[in-house]
């Protein structure tokens, strides 16, 4: 078992002086922050001074995201790798994510192909660099066909073996679900992931929602990562056990979303969660808090129901009225025919 991680594992992304702060509350076991956001606040010096766990007051786990998200939409990477290193092996994160440079959709193959090779050129200097095994590396895996995603882990496997794979790239594909592509394509690629590196640890970037972290767990994933806990506090939604957003703040911006129901209602007001409806709809940050509160719980869930053998019928029925549930009908095909083999 990589460093505690227990399968399924959710990562809560945090802005590094970002408030509220869910372990102050309750159990949180695994935070994410990003290493581009302390450098560019300059929080670095001070970070690597006390140390990651002891600047957040944590005793769980802490990953340490390169910021290579926020290259997404530029042409060249503003951050040398090793300073990227330096942080991570002097503020001793769990885990530090290796310098990626994510593709999208609409680049061309020259420039998805540049990408790629920056991406392995950094995975190479760190790890050729790092110093110990304090924190673990993950290299991310980009592509988006099968094809570019098996050459990728061969790339890979020439420069070391690792103990957890990261797969980014993915976010754009997640919302859509209607045709051929997107969240098609995610379900395909997490899978074939997989079946290429069965021993291995596997991370997804982006993609977890209190629904989508479902669908993720059930095709293979070992952990996910998630900022909608504050994201969706923010514009007045709150979580649900097994359900979407629900936006309970009187916002006209949300009038085409859903509200709670009656029986939603009533589940909310009999939950363990220790706020109360009207408080929720007052406060960004208990919404906050109780969309983590929530969170947590969901991958509690999901652990329980797996070492029970249940979890398959849990997440067909949490999705069964959602627009993901094609989706897991076609993850279910995959899962099942790889059973058969």
């Amino acid at each position: 078992m990589t460093q505690g991680i227990k399968g399924p594992f959710l990562w809560f992304s945090q802005l590094i002086n970002g408030t509220p702060k869910p372990w102050k509350h309750f159990e949180i076991e695994g935070v994410m922050v990003n290493a581009y956001e302390i450098l560019r606040k300059n929080r670095g010096n001070k970070i690597m001074e006390r140390g990651i766990h002891n600047y957040l007051d944590f005793k769980g786990l802490v990953a340490m995201d390169s910021g290579g998200f926020l290259f997404m939409e530029k042409n060249v990477l503003e951050m040398h790798p090793g300073t990227i290193l330096e942080l991570y092996e002097k503020s001793k994160p769990n885990f530090g994510v290796i310098l990626d440079h994510p593709l999208q959709p609409s680049l061309s193959e020259n420039e998805k192909k540049k990408r790629q090779l920056k991406t392995l050129e950094n995975t190479k200097y760190m790890v050729d660099a790092h110093k110990g095994k304090n924190p673990i590396l993950i290299p991310v895996i980009h592509g988006h066909s099968l094809k570019e995603i098996a050459w990728f882990i061969n790339e890979l496997d020439k420069i070391g073996d690792f103990e957890i794979y990261g797969i980014g790239s993915l976010v754009p594909s997640v919302f859509h679900t209607k045709s051929a592509g997107g969240i098609y394509d995610l379900i395909k690629i997490v899978s074939f992931v997989k079946k290429m590196l069965p021993e291995k640890k596997m991370h997804v970037f982006g993609v977890g929602s209190t629904l989508t972290m479902h669908l993720m767990f059930y095709i293979g994933a070992d952990s996910v990562d998630s900022s909608g806990w504050r994201k969706k506090a923010a514009y007045g939604a709150i979580q649900l056990p097994g359900a979407g957003d629900r936006y309970i703040t009187k916002n006209k911006k949300h009038k085409d979303y859903p509200g709670l129901s009656e029986v939603e209602k009533r589940i909310l007001e009999n939950c363990d969660c220790p706020y109360s409806i009207d408080s929720l709809m007052q406060s960004f940050k208990l919404r906050a808090l109780h969309n983590a509160w929530v969170f947590q719980n969901e991958v509690k869930t999901a652990r329980k129901l797996i070492e029970e053998n249940t979890y398959d019928e849990y997440v067909e029925r949490i999705l069964h009225k959602t627009q993901f549930y094609r989706a897991f009908q076609y993850a279910k095909k995959i899962k099942n025919k790889e059973n058969k083999k």
